[in-house]
């Protein structure tokens, strides 16, 4: 009997859980959507934040980050129970490519991660990647261009790109477009000595001259 009843108990607080984090998942997603409707009012959001995340900015290029001023949202969307998520980029009609949009999804598929991500329709033609000898076994690389990574879908399971976006960048969007305060404190620190520094150099000079002055009377 008792057995019985811890099935139960169980089973109800499995629905509990799942019916929990489906109520606050949708709370979260209305807040979300409310942050985006904001930040597309906001010129050159995203691309304040890209190039100023420590991660990101390493692997845009000259390019890249000019294509970035075309970016007028970003979502991340979670998969139910957990099985995956998609980074969708919405842009602006650009000089760059086609798509209006580019979504890349990464998925848990039999217990391995999988990974899909939109095909780019280049206005350009792009330098396509050597491709590696037969038999030559696959090492994992740091993505060399921002595209460069949307377009790798090669292993998901180490994909820190992704990671970093869903993670960080999504979660905490201002941290990386506002001013980080206390670089702007050093920076204040540094005027100020630099400051104090001419006025000493200044105080020294005049007593000098002062000395000098009352030395040749």
């Amino acid at each position: 009997m008792c057995h019985n009843e811890l099935d139960k108990l169980n089973e109800k607080e499995n629905e509990e859980v799942i019916a929990m984090d489906q109520k606050y998942k949708k709370l979260r997603q209305e807040c979300y959507d409310k942050r985006s409707k904001i930040i597309e009012k906001i010129p050159d959001f995203w691309f304040t934040v890209f190039t100023g995340h420590p991660d990101l900015c390493n692997i845009l290029t000259e390019e890249e980050e000019d294509c970035l001023h075309y970016l007028r949202k970003l979502e991340v969307d979670m998969a139910d129970n957990n099985s995956g998520y998609c980074i969708k980029f919405y842009f602006r009609e650009n000089p760059y490519f086609k798509n209006d949009f580019l979504v890349k999804e990464i998925s848990y598929k039999q217990d391995k991660m999988a990974s899909e991500s939109t095909k780019i329709d280049w206005t350009k033609p792009q330098k396509k990647t050597p491709a590696k000898a037969p038999g030559k076994k696959r090492t994992r690389e740091e993505p060399k261009s921002f595209f460069g990574w949307f377009s790798n879908n090669d292993d998901p399971a180490n994909d820190k790109i992704a990671e970093i976006i869903k993670d960080d960048v999504w979660a905490n969007t201002l941290q990386y477009y506002l001013p980080d305060p206390d670089m702007e404190g050093e920076d204040d620190s540094n005027e100020s000595s630099e400051g104090e520094e001419g006025d000493e150099t200044n105080g020294d000079k005049t007593a000098q001259a002062s000395g000098d002055g009352t030395s040749s009377n």
